[in-house]
């Protein structure tokens, strides 16, 4: 039972041992899988938004090339513009001219002067619309170069990043690696060392079984055992008071009788009084000489 006691003991301190050894392993693999699975999903995050900013700058680089053609094509305008204008200025000055020197008719020149101060409100109006629409495209273009920069400012944080993560990754894959085949190892062990606690706690619990079985056993016979004293005892008392009573009712029977005895005599010898009266007073002084011992006897048994 000692020995037995003294090996649940030790099976006990083995497997706290075991158990914390095992829970410090778990708790370092599972800090690795955690830091693999963050750096994986980081990395797999960081693929998705470099794609998204990668298709942001296209965007950017598409619009702000548009931009640029618009302008130069407004620019081209503009300038088509400004020569027509200071064309139709020229043929505006020519014409007055020859107004002035009046070697063509006059309606036709005023006619033609009008048609060329049109022109030039035409072209004055689009060259003004021209300005508007450049002034617009520089500040569409100022806004795509902002966000085309923004864009490869992020992919170049975003690139800054990647060796960070895959550093990571490498160094909790390399940490899982370790940790994992030793957290397993434990976990037999304690298996084991759990079985063989069983077993042996199993049989300690067995053997406590039995001395229990055995006690309660013997404080049956023990209970039986004082069960029949006492009731052997309660008989020997109810005999003992059985054997008073009888004694004390034949004390009282030998008490009666000689007085039966002393009457008849008197009745019989009735001149010799004097010699009866002696003899009645004799026998029943020896009478209750006789009969006390025997109530002491009786009361004394009682008590007892």
């Amino acid at each position: 039972m000692t020995s037995l006691e003294a090996l649940v003991k030790s099976y006990s301190m083995k497997k706290t041992a075991i158990t914390k050894l095992r829970k410090q392993a778990e708790s370092k693999l599972k800090e690795a899988i955690s830091k693999k699975r963050r750096s994986s999903s980081g990395l797999v995050a960081l693929e998705k938004k470099k794609e998204d900013l990668t298709r942001a700058k296209d965007h950017a680089m598409q619009l702000l090339n548009q931009h640029l053609s618009q302008k130069a094509s407004i620019e081209r305008l503009k300038i088509a513009a400004e020569g027509r204008l200071q064309q139709e200025h020229d043929a505006k000055d020519q014409a007055t001219q020859q107004s002035e020197y009046g070697s063509e008719d006059k309606n036709a020149v005023a006619e033609r002067l009008k048609y060329i101060d049109e022109k030039i409100s035409e072209l004055h109006s689009e060259i003004k619309e021209r300005d508007s629409t450049h002034a617009r495209l520089e500040k569409a273009i100022e806004s795509s170069e902002k966000e085309k920069a923004k864009v490869e400012d992020q992919l170049k944080k975003q690139s800054h990043l990647k060796p960070t993560l895959l550093e990571q990754l490498k160094t909790a894959t390399k940490a899982e690696a370790v940790f994992r085949p030793k957290f397993e190892s434990l976990l037999k062990l304690e298996a084991r060392a759990g079985i063989a606690l069983a077993s042996v706690q199993k049989k300690l619990a067995e053997i406590a079984a039995q001395r229990r079985k055995r006690l309660a056993a013997l404080a049956a016979k023990k209970r039986k055992r004082m069960a029949a004293l006492a009731a052997q005892r309660r008989k020997n008392k109810a005999r003992q008071l059985a054997l008073a009573r009888a004694r004390k009712a034949k004390a009282r029977k030998a008490k009666r009788r000689p007085d039966k005895k002393v009457k008849r005599k008197s009745a019989k010898k009735a001149p010799k009084r004097k010699v009866v009266k002696k003899s009645k007073s004799k026998v029943s002084k020896t009478s209750k000489r006789k009969t006390r011992p025997a109530k002491r006897r009786s009361q004394k048994k009682s008590r007892r």
